[in-house]
């Protein structure tokens, strides 16, 4: 099948609307006006005739273009041109130039851009590293920060094992190290007080 490649320089003349599709992939469509123009013989600029073309863009390409474009830039479209036949509501035949985007980007003979690298799971909302904590916590392990702080009681050792010399009535606080604590009840012996009734 042959296929008419068109490269298209012009401004955005319709906010960039993203649509789901029935497969669940994303889309976005936007009309682009272009406006040709000679010199004539005096050395004057003349406009010609203004081209509007229907631009739809798929997956990645339509999340970015519908976050990246707004109605009134300039634009670089350029994909695959095709003309589609419809029926007006009062049933006259019509015809509308599309252009199925392969790169769409800002002209920047006319002004200025900056540009955000974002993965395609990204700008499809399904990357879950793209969350700012995740991103955060992934910023502080690669500068060395240190993570959370060890949750675990000071006489736990990182296997589990309780200092059976620890006395929680004993802390740097009062002063009292030294003082044992009341041991293991399965091993040491202990003394049965009977239950007191109600």
């Amino acid at each position: 099948m042959n296929e008419i490649r068109i490269t298209v320089h012009g401004n955005v003349v319709s906010e960039p609307v993203e649509r789901q599709a029935r497969n669940g992939s994303t889309y976005t469509t936007f009309r682009v006006a272009t406006t040709p123009y000679r010199r004539t013989g005096d050395g004057r600029f003349v406009d010609g005739d203004t081209s509007f073309f229907d631009v739809i863009a798929f997956n990645a390409l339509a999340a970015n273009a519908a976050t990246a474009l707004r109605k009134g830039q300039p634009v670089i479209v350029e994909g695959n041109f095709s003309v589609k036949q419809y029926l007006s509501n009062d049933g006259t035949p019509r015809s509308s130039p599309q252009i199925d985007a392969a790169h769409v980007g800002h002209d920047l003979s006319w002004g200025r851009a900056t540009f955000e690298r974002v993965s395609r799971a990204a700008a499809l909302g399904h990357d879950r590293t793209a969350d700012p904590d995740v991103q955060a916590s992934v910023r502080a392990m690669t500068e060395g920060a240190s993570g959370p702080s060890d949750p675990r009681p000071d006489h736990v050792d990182a296997d589990g094992v309780v200092d059976d010399d620890y006395d929680p009535a004993s802390d740097s606080v009062t002063g009292t190290d030294d003082v044992l604590a009341t041991g293991d009840p399965e091993t040491d012996d202990y003394e049965v007080v009977e239950r007191l009734s109600a």
